[in-house]
């Protein structure tokens, strides 16, 4: 059987006493995030988790698999607090770049026009090649300059190289009529009472009052991952990786999506680490280049609909390379995502 090129995982992620992803404060009272939603013809507003917060757990679980089993990382990645800027570090490194670069070999001064196409070709390479995180991620490439020990610009280079990212994810919308926030009163115990102190010297040391939300939802999550276009360098239309890598990178992106459907280290979470309680809806691969389709579980008939239109892209295609899975539990899906054929 081929290996899976193209997954989604579509359901709903249940979690209690949450507070994820907050919008900032207005006094002292925290502002949990929120949408309005179309269902049913009706508009709801319910809690949300941006595609943002949830694309930052995968990296961070991503660089952790990566460190455990000595995977490629950039300088920035392969930090406990991953910078998102990821390889633009080594770009700013005469070294780094002379070693991995060498088309760059000679360049001085300012680089323009058609000079700067074989730099942007050997970018597009390094971006697939040099860190799994910016392989899977992406990244825009707008400059290149590079310096020396003493700090002097060797040459400088505006380019155009952009790193889709293999990994698109929507918000976690929270289901309507199955969502709520609440906000709790809290302070800080100090055996003395007044504030005078802490007014007057800012030291944040009296008796602060301020509320905080929690959100217990379900959590209707969309996901799909381009696992064809990892390792994958766009520019050459080719893979820059081995087989043997490019498994290994295959299979440490699913099971960082297996890390981030088990913990959701997000604001807060030292007060309100969340209550993870269950996980049930789809896992869909497909075998070639056709995407593996997703259904918003925001619908309530959204595995029936999802397992009909499987049936209708097989008919599409003789090869029949869209596979349909339910799942039932958190257990469940980390399985089936564990057990996929990535080889």
């Amino acid at each position: 059987m081929s290996a899976v090129q193209n997954l989604s995982l579509v359901g709903r992620l249940t979690i209690n006493l949450a507070s994820l992803n907050n919008e900032g404060s207005e006094g002292n009272a925290t502002q949990p995030r929120s949408a309005t939603v179309v269902q049913d013809g009706q508009l709801y507003s319910v809690p949300v988790i941006s595609g943002d917060m949830l694309k930052h757990w995968h990296a961070a679980h991503l660089v952790k698999i990566a460190q455990d089993r000595g995977l490629p990382l950039s300088r920035n990645s392969n930090r406990r607090n991953p910078d998102p800027n990821r390889i633009k570090s080594e770009l700013v490194d005469a070294t780094w770049v002379k070693q991995h670069i060498p088309e760059a070999e000679g360049l001085s001064g300012p680089i323009k026009g058609p000079d700067r196409q074989p730099i942007e070709t050997a970018l597009y390479r390094e971006v697939a090649k040099s860190c799994v995180v910016t392989d899977t991620h992406g990244l825009l490439i707008t400059e290149i300059a590079p310096k020396n020990d003493n700090g002097d610009e060797i040459f400088k280079a505006s380019v155009a190289v952009a790193r889709t990212s293999r990994v698109q994810v929507g918000f976690m919308v929270g289901v309507p009529n199955i969502s709520a926030t609440k906000h709790y009163f809290h302070t800080k115990f100090v055996s003395t009472r007044t504030g005078q102190h802490a007014r007057e010297s800012g030291s944040n040391e009296g008796q602060n009052i301020f509320t905080r939300p929690a959100t217990s939802a379900e959590y209707a999550i969309v996901i799909n991952i381009d696992l064809a276009g990892i390792g994958f360098d766009d520019a050459s239309n080719n893979y820059v990786v081995d087989n043997d890598q490019l498994r290994k990178r295959r299979k440490a992106v699913i099971d960082a999506l297996s890390y981030t459907l088990m913990s959701q280290p997000g604001a807060n979470s030292s007060q309100q680490f969340p209550h993870i309680m269950d996980f049930s809806g789809a896992v869909v691969t497909s075998r070639n280049r056709m995407p593996a389709p997703t259904v918003s579980p925001l619908k309530d008939n959204y595995l029936d609909v999802l397992e009909s239109l499987v049936k209708t892209s097989n008919q599409m295609n003789s090869e029949n390379p869209i596979h349909y899975e339910p799942v039932n539990s958190l257990n469940d899906t980390v399985t089936k995502l564990t057990d996929l054929n990535l080889k």
